[in-house]
């Protein structure tokens, strides 16, 4: 790694921070009198020697964090017997700077130093003192050094810094193509690399461009493209023109056509898009099937597309994780609750029912987090619920979780870093509960958020690290109306954030549909009385709310949910089996 001149940073082990708080716990005591006895030299009983230097160190201290010298002091090696270790082969600096954390929690990590700490902490088994380099990486992940970390992290098999180099270098890799530090990559690290679902590009032309600058540096001659890097290539995702320039440049066999392996898309190969989910009633005895659709909007565009969709359905609750759309219950003019589960495709434009929730639930709440999804409260004929149940995708089944406090409905809902924000409609009247709800999904416990804030026909959505709660909220008075303009944040502990001010909405809405797009926040319809047609946007830290010169398409919707989905660009659907370029 190139040196750099730069001032050390003071990385802090996040277990070893006391406040005056905690002066007079045994844990303080133990901690001070360790850094005590290490700075005095007392009671040690094993040295350390490297370069000349000698450290004075306690054997108890050294086997508690590390496996690699408490097996070294409990078996009958040279060096538990004669109180000595030697390693001659690593810098008396970076063994200083490992033992000052040790004793500590504190390390200067620099880097200058950063490799040397962490292939030595690794070695050792200082697994604190790897993390600690591991956030200093991470922390500083660019274009120049970003192939140099993934081979550290690859080198000792560290998955956490692995995986956030292979995001940067994903991210990032359209302006990594004549990276230098891409051609010093072994045949196994391009091969991981360019095999990577996650990369952000557009064409499968790009990977094969890298895939034969990185051959040309490390081969002789004019040779193709080995079989290995040529099988990473999906030429399936080529358009005939870009195929047509890959089978020019090597020698191409029908093995590597990849025709027999599941189609997948690279990451950078989706936009994303707005898919409302209206009341249409498609129980009606006069509903048209054929002329029904799902309605996608594209915010970059400023148009609306049509996407597959649910029947029979009314009024489902819906969120998305990347080109997947989870569709639960809802409720039909006929008064039906249901049940139901379904999750859509973008990729194949297809419906697929899933295993139905444990109760039937309409106005509920319906969150992700990582591979689950929660379903919260809602109603059914039974009256508001107070129950919870999470379906684990990887188990591909639902379970019950704690309950609610109390029943709950038409709530605001959002999921930030693993908790749960549940804001407003509860046991206290129509205007909704004063302060929300937080679920902390690691503990499966709630807890309840005093606060003025009172909520009515509002929704919420995550962005910046906040939870922005839109319309129908009005936290400065004690009887607020149906709906009002008002939109806030709350921060992670539930607290209005009263340093950030977002704009009023242009007018007032209730029953509407909100979600996030990149830095924007989107509102769809909602209105008092009549049914409101527009849509808005506010940007992150604009002044004002923009209006979209594009309006609803239907007039029939007062209320709906709504997601942003991961679809397919348009240049590649005709080449996904079963579909063409005119199903969206």
């Amino acid at each position: 790694m190139e040196e750099s001149c730069n001032p050390p940073l003071w990385c802090t082990d996040d277990d070893a921070e006391f406040s005056s708080e905690d002066e007079g716990t045994l844990q303080y005591a133990v901690i001070q009198g360790l850094r005590d006895l290490y700075f005095t030299e007392t009671l040690c009983d094993v040295t350390i020697v490297t370069e000349g230097r000698r450290f004075l160190c306690h054997r108890v201290v050294l086997a508690s964090v590390s496996p690699y010298f408490r097996a070294m002091f409990t078996t009958c090696m040279v060096e538990s017997q004669q109180g000595e270790v030697s390693l001659l082969d690593v810098s008396a600096s970076i063994i200083e700077t490992i033992l000052h954390f040790i004793y500590t929690g504190e390390a200067a990590v620099t880097l200058d130093n950063v490799e040397d700490l962490f292939t030595v902490s690794s070695r050792l088994q200082i697994t604190a003192m790897q993390e600690q380099c591991s956030r200093f990486l991470i922390k500083r992940l660019n274009n120049d050094n970003c192939f140099w970390t993934y081979r550290l992290a690859s080198t000792y098999h560290h998955s956490r810094l692995l995986e956030m180099a292979m995001k940067y270098i994903s991210w990032h890799i359209t302006c990594l193509t004549n990276n230098e530090h891409l051609l010093h990559l072994e045949l196994g690290e391009i091969i991981k690399i360019l095999s990577s679902d996650q990369l952000m590009v557009s064409s499968e032309l790009s990977v094969y461009h890298m895939a034969l600058s990185w051959w040309k540096a490390n081969s002789s001659g004019d040779s193709p493209l080995p079989v290995e890097l040529r099988r990473v290539i999906r030429l399936q995702l080529m358009l005939p023109h870009e195929r047509e320039e890959v089978e020019k440049g090597g020698s191409w066999e029908e093995c590597d056509l990849q025709e027999s392996t599941p189609f997948r898309l690279r990451q950078g190969m989706f936009e994303n898009c707005i898919v409302c989910m209206d009341l249409h009633d498609r129980d009606d005895m006069y509903y048209d099937a054929d002329n029904d659709y799902l309605n996608a909007y594209d915010p970059v565009s400023n148009e609306w597309n049509k996407l597959k969709p649910l029947k029979p359905k009314m009024d489902p609750v819906c969120v998305s994780i990347g080109n997947y759309l989870y569709v639960t219950g809802g409720m039909s003019v006929h008064g039906s609750i249901s049940k139901a589960f379904h999750v859509y495709d973008s990729v194949t434009n297809d419906w697929t029912e899933l295993p139905s929730m444990m109760s039937a639930r309409d106005q509920h709440g319906f969150l992700s987090f990582k591979e689950k999804l929660y379903a919260v409260g809602g109603w059914n004929k039974g009256g508001i619920l107070d129950s919870m149940e999470c379906f684990d995708l990887s188990k591909n089944s639902w379970s019950e979780l704690s309950k609610l406090p109390y029943p709950l409905s038409s709530f605001a809902s959002a999921q930030l870093k693993g908790k749960l924000y549940i804001i407003g409609r509860g046991p206290t009247g129509e205007h909704g509960v004063k302060g929300l709800l937080i679920y902390d999904i690691a503990s499966d416990m709630w807890n309840h958020i005093p606060s003025k804030v009172y909520v009515n026909d509002g929704e919420a959505v995550t962005m910046d690290n906040k939870v922005f709660v839109i319309g129908g909220c009005d936290y400065s008075s004690e009887d607020p109306t149906s709906a009002t303009d008002g939109c806030f944040a709350l921060d992670e502990k539930g607290q209005v954030c009263e340093d950030l001010k977002v704009p009023p909405l242009p007018e007032k809405v209730a029953s509407f549909a909100v979600t996030g797009w990149g830095e924007r926040i989107y509102v769809f319809g909602g209105g008092i009385g009549n049914p409101c047609m527009n849509i808005y946007y506010w940007t992150l830290g604009a002044s004002r709310w923009e209006q979209c010169t594009e309006n609803l398409i239907y007039a029939e919707s007062s209320a709906f949910w709504c997601a942003t989905l991961q679809v397919p660009l348009r240049k590649l659907l005709h080449l996904i089996p079963g579909r063409s370029a005119l199903d969206i």
